[in-house]
Formats: structure tokens, C-alpha cells, sequence
């Protein structure tokens, strides 16, 4: 970590932040730093003691995101589409830099700061600015991500210009992002961060995950539902293709999901 918090998300046995990526000009480690040690910290009897000494850095790596990812409507936003770990999601995937706040980003962050609270309280700090910043941020997501018309999660688009004080003077744009109708898998982790409301998770379950034209297939939950056009089912690398293949990691996570909303049968 440097000194404003930044975690390089690449690294060689040689250099933290190889010239591939521009420190200044790419995407961070994501925010999971806090739930790894929660997870420690949960199997050792909540000892939270041997990172007492590391916590004022965990905020730190926080605050970064906080500072340097969030737009004004309380969203968090990759900054391009290097190394997001879902490869070609189209909702990032060639989208420009700063213009995705990605449903799978925003989902981690929230329980990011969870976790942090979490791990906070135990140590007996004073967590409640970032109590905050989840409460806040998980009413950014419930009112900008979730679509009443399909009874889903999506990423959104921020890459809308300025308001311009001098065109369109009579009826000047209410709105700072528009939603990606995009049927992605990982819409469905708001279920796993605990954001979705319990009809919202009623509906996605039976609206969309268990419709098999879009994510339910014979073997597992589709990436990318097949009613989108970019749908495809290949093998590649760099990007690794995350347009429909099924994959474990989305699958358990969606596992967890429904299980966190009573979902043990379908």
C-alpha cells in the first residue's frame, strides 16, 4: 500500500505497479481486504486483536475507494475495464474510463465497509462514519440499480455529459445515470451483500434466475442471460470469456445468495 491508501491491483515478483498499468490511471485491488480478515477474525472466535496494529491501513485502503471511485450520486465506479475479475462483462467491457458503476463492484464495497464495521467494533474504534457510508451506499444501489420493470439488479451508466446551462434551458436532465438493462449474473449479488429486499429477491429468484432462456441452464447460472445479444459461449483468455460460460465462482455466490434468502430448494 502507498501512502493515500492505493493497493496496486498487479503485481511481479519484481515491482508493485508495473508499467502495464498507470498508477495514477487504473483500477485498485478490489475492495475485499476487510472481508478476508473478517473471515479470519470469524473463525478465530472474533479475535481481532493481531490486526489492531493494521487497522488505521485498512481504513486507509477504505477511504481510497471512498475519495477516488465514487461519483456524486453515491455509486463506486471502475475506473476502466482492466483486471475487474468478470473479464468482458459489456457493462464495463470498452465502455470509457469512469462511466460503469458496475453492480459487482458496489455489492463488494458494501461489504467491504461491513466488514470493516465489523472488525471495528470488535477492536472497540469509533466506526461510525463508515456505518454511514453503508447505510448510504446501500440506498444508492437500492435506488439507482434496481429495475421495478424486470425485477433486477443492474450496473448503470455514468457517462453522461455536464448539464449545460446554456441548451435544453426548458427541461434540463433529472437524472445523473441510466440503468444498464444488461441480464448479468452478477446482478444477483445484491441477494449475496444482503441489499435486495425481500420481494425484490422473490422476484429476481423466479423472474429471472429460474428462467431458463436467460440464466438457468442444466449445468449451473448462466454469466450473461442468453436473451442478450452478446451472448456466447467460447474459450479465451485475456479477456476469459464471461458472456454465458458457466463459471464456479458466480455459481457459488449465487449459491450463497439464495440461501441468504431461505432459497434451499427451487
Amino acid at each position: 500500500m502507498d501512502d493515500e491508501g492505493r493497493v496496486p491491483i498487479f503485481i511481479t515478483p519484481n515491482s508493485c505497479c508495473p508499467d502495464i498499468f498507470n498508477r495514477q490511471k487504473s483500477n485498485i485491488h478490489k475492495p475485499c481486504l476487510a472481508q478476508h480478515a473478517a473471515f479470519i477474525i470469524k473463525n478465530d472466535n472474533n479475535d481481532a486483536s493481531w490486526l489492531r496494529s493494521d487497522f488505521p491501513r485498512l481504513k486507509k485502503f477504505v477511504d481510497f475507494y471512498i475519495n477516488n471511485f465514487r461519483h456524486e450520486n453515491g455509486l463506486y465506479y471502475w475506473y476502466n475495464d482492466s483486471a475487474i475479475g468478470v473479464d468482458n462483462d459489456p457493462c464495463t467491457f470498452y465502455r470509457p474510463d469512469k462511466s460503469s458503476a458496475s453492480i459487482f463492484l458496489n455489492c463488494l464495497m458494501y461489504k467491504e465497509l461491513d466488514a470493516l464495521c465489523y472488525i471495528g467494533k470488535l477492536l472497540g474504534e469509533d466506526i461510525s462514519y463508515y456505518n454511514s457510508e453503508a447505510e448510504n451506499l446501500k440506498s444508492s444501489i437500492r435506488n439507482n440499480c434496481y429495475d421495478e420493470k424486470d425485477g433486477m439488479y443492474y450496473s448503470v451508466d455514468l457517462n453522461l455529459l455536464p448539464i449545460d446551462s446554456t441548451r435544453h434551458t426548458g427541461a434540463p436532465r433529472h437524472w445523473d445515470c441510466l440503468i444498464q438493462r444488461l441480464g448479468c449474473w452478477s446482478g444477483f449479488m445484491a441477494m449475496w451483500s444482503g441489499i435486495a429486499t425481500p420481494e425484490q429477491a422473490r422476484r429476481m429468484v423466479k423472474e429471472n434466475l429460474l428462467d431458463q432462456n436467460a440464466f438457468w441452464a442444466p449445468y449451473g447460472v448462466r454469466t450473461l442471460s442468453k436473451y442478450e445479444k452478446m451472448y456466447t459461449i467460447k474459450a479465451s483468455g485475456n479477456p476469459s470469456c464471461w458472456l454465458g460460460p458457466i463459471w464456479g465462482i458466480s455459481n457459488y455466490m449465487v449459491f450463497k445468495s439464495l440461501v441468504k434468502y431461505g432459497y434451499t430448494s427451487l
